[in-house]
């Protein structure tokens, strides 16, 4: 695979003088060469187009061309609820083409370091036949772990009953000194006909995206 040639740079004390012999820079000049075709070799960048990046692939350990795109994320909400002050699983991804977000076995997410923009949207959902009858009067983003070792909420919206749009938007910083994780979505619901537990009528959505 090749390296990047950071600590190869060729001498000059053989060709920066009128009376030097040329001879005595064939190293140099041979070093040159590799470290040009190092270069070659880790910019693979033949034919670019309008709009393209360079993305560095492990693989092959070189920066290959490819269309500029966000590094974005949409996950689903669990919809089912046995409090009226619930911590929800996330369901599944629907997309993360770029592994931004790890999911493990309890429905906690975790982010790779950066600054992210979080949207939080519902839509109205069918309720299903055995689910109860549920208000929705807030949702909130909670870090687990949180700056004191317990649950924090992140992002967080409150007031008003949830009926269909944007439930809340804010930025959220992951990483040394910041949000740490794991992640997870809070549901504040009141429930109806003495019922204490069942599914929100509708469908939630977290769309998180990188921009740092």
């Amino acid at each position: 695979m090749p390296t990047w040639p950071t600590s190869t740079k060729a001498s000059t004390s053989n060709v920066d003088s009128g009376s030097d012999k040329p001879r005595l820079a064939r190293t140099d000049i041979k070093q040159n060469i590799d470290n040009t075709n190092a270069i070659i070799d880790t910019l693979h960048i033949s034919s670019p187009a309008d709009q393209n990046v360079l993305v560095y692939n492990a693989s092959n350990a070189r920066f290959e061309l490819a269309s500029q795109q966000f590094q974005e994320c949409l996950l689903e909400v669990s919809n089912n609820v046995s409090s009226t002050n619930d911590t929800l699983a996330i369901d599944s991804k629907i997309s993360d083409t770029q592994n931004l977000a790890t999911i493990d076995s309890t429905g906690t997410f975790t982010l790779i370091d950066g600054t992210y923009l979080v949207w939080c949207w519902t839509k109205d959902g069918t309720q299903s036949s055995s689910a109860h009858a549920i208000s929705m009067s807030s949702q909130e983003l909670v870090d687990l772990t949180g700056d004191s070792g317990s649950p924090q909420a992140c992002l967080q919206q409150a007031g008003s009953p949830i009926e269909d749009g944007l439930v809340f938007f804010g930025t959220l910083i992951v990483g040394s000194g910041n949000r740490a994780g794991p992640f997870k979505m809070k549901h504040f619901a009141a429930f109806r006909g003495g019922a204490t537990s069942g599914q929100i009528t509708n469908e939630t959505f977290l769309r998180i995206l990188k921009v740092a």
